[in-house]
């Protein structure tokens, strides 16, 4: 069988070929592995001429005054390891926890921590949102950084330490922080994302920050100049709260950066049924930030306007709304146009093509990772990597046409009723 795809292979018109296999080169392998590729190329180099430069090790410079701010709802199973995996890992550290409306004692759980600990304190409110919840943390503290954690997700040590240090720069008005899966042991689907989160998280975010065109900062883990904060009036209610903040910082002049070893550990969906639920929700952001609420920023003549916000957003039209819609037609014009022998050879060769740029992806996460023996253990599932890059295509194709044409996003229940029928329709 090999030698007859082998032969099938070396049959084929070189240009035909190129030509069959040129969405290989429009997808994930050009945002991610040939942008990865060159930075690994730079940073090597320059590793490479430490020893004669004289190599500078890690410190902590930078040390303002942080408010945790842990917003939650029916989050008490796991808020008390959370809470304490916080507490006492920074020296200018307070702590707010906002139950929003839960009904299974996170509250409860919450005073009977901050009774033993200094510096937490607990408000419980009506249910609102994640944002609401946020907002009305704000105006208890005086904290110079706003840190946001999930109160399900578990910080490393020294994380606080990291994601604070880029906002010495006075032109930096929020950090994300490294998003990593705690469950990834669970199932096959929770060790794919796993390495999916390395690759786009750590890889992605590490070469868009380098770039300027960083438009997300993780609702799990992020750091906000709280002045910046002020300055844009707090988060805006309604659904995909984590980019729209940040769009709107990058609209007002501010930088966003990545703090790749500020890690969080958060546990992932562990079915297809959640995962399909979750990424739908994060693909509809597209479509309402980039395309309808925040479209001014591509706008030349906008008196704010940067040329990195113009880039970020063609990034995005291109990679997650053009290319994944245009796969499809791609697709019946292949199936329509070629016999099922020709077709499944060069199934074959997509198959190998995505498996070998995953590898090489793979390599220079471990190049860059904080943990190899950890991250070292996803190469296993890398051969199974293309097959679910394909079922993600189909629910980020659905996302959008689903959020195009109803506006979806709206009618979600992350976002409490009474406050979607009272936010604009973007």
């Amino acid at each position: 069988m090999l030698i007859d795809w082998i032969s099938w292979l070396c049959s084929v018109p070189q240009t035909e070929l190129l030509l069959l296999l040129c969405p290989i080169f429009l997808f994930d392998t050009p945002r991610y592995l040939i942008g990865s590729l060159a930075m690994w190329i730079w940073d090597f180099v320059q590793e490479s001429l430490l020893p004669v430069r004289g190599k500078e090790s890690p410190s902590f410079n930078f040390c303002p005054s942080v408010c945790v701010v842990v917003a939650g709802l029916n989050e008490a199973e796991g808020l008390e390891r959370g809470l304490t995996n916080i507490w006492g890992s920074y020296p200018r550290l307070e702590i707010i926890v906002v139950d929003d409306g839960s009904s299974d004692g996170m509250s409860l759980v919450a005073h009977d921590f901050a009774k033993l600990h200094n510096g937490v304190r607990v408000v419980t409110k009506k249910r609102g949102g994640k944002s609401g919840a946020m907002n009305t943390a704000l105006p208890l503290t005086k904290a110079e950084v706003i840190v946001i954690v999930d109160a399900d997700s578990e910080l490393a040590r020294d994380a606080i330490w990291e994601i604070v240090q880029p906002l010495a720069d006075p032109k930096v008005g929020a950090v994300s922080g490294s998003v990593l899966v705690r469950n990834s042991q669970r199932n096959l689907l929770t060790r794919i994302q796993s390495f999916e989160y390395l690759r786009s998280i750590l890889l992605g975010r590490m070469l868009s920050s380098r770039l300027g065109v960083l438009g997300i900062v993780s609702g799990a883990f992020g750091a906000f100049r709280r002045s910046a904060l002020d300055r844009v009036g707090g988060w805006d209610v309604g659904p995909g709260e984590d980019e729209d903040i940040v769009l709107r910082l990058r609209k007002v002049g501010y930088a966003i950066e990545f703090a790749p070893y500020a890690e969080c550990y958060t546990d992932v969906p562990e079915s297809l049924k959640a995962l399909t639920k979750q990424r739908r929700r994060w693909e509809w952001a597209v479509v309402t930030f980039e395309s309808r609420k925040h479209i001014d920023m591509a706008n030349p003549r906008n008196a704010n306007f940067q040329w990195s916000n113009l880039m970020l957003f063609l990034e995005r039209w291109v990679f997650n709304m053009f290319l994944p819609l245009w796969f499809w037609v791609y697709l019946l014009f292949v199936v329509t146009t070629v016999d099922m022998v020709y077709f499944a050879n060069l199934s074959v060769a997509y198959y190998l093509l995505f498996a070998t740029a995953e590898t090489l992806l793979w390599l220079i996460v471990l190049y860059y990772s904080n943990n190899r023996t950890r991250d070292a253990r996803c190469f296993w599932i890398l051969p199974m990597l293309p097959f679910y890059q394909m079922m993600q295509r189909c629910v980020t194709s659905w996302a959008l046409l689903e959020e195009m044409l109803t506006r979806r996003s709206f009618s979600d229940s992350f976002v409490p009723a009474h406050v979607r029928r009272t936010t604009w329709r973007w």
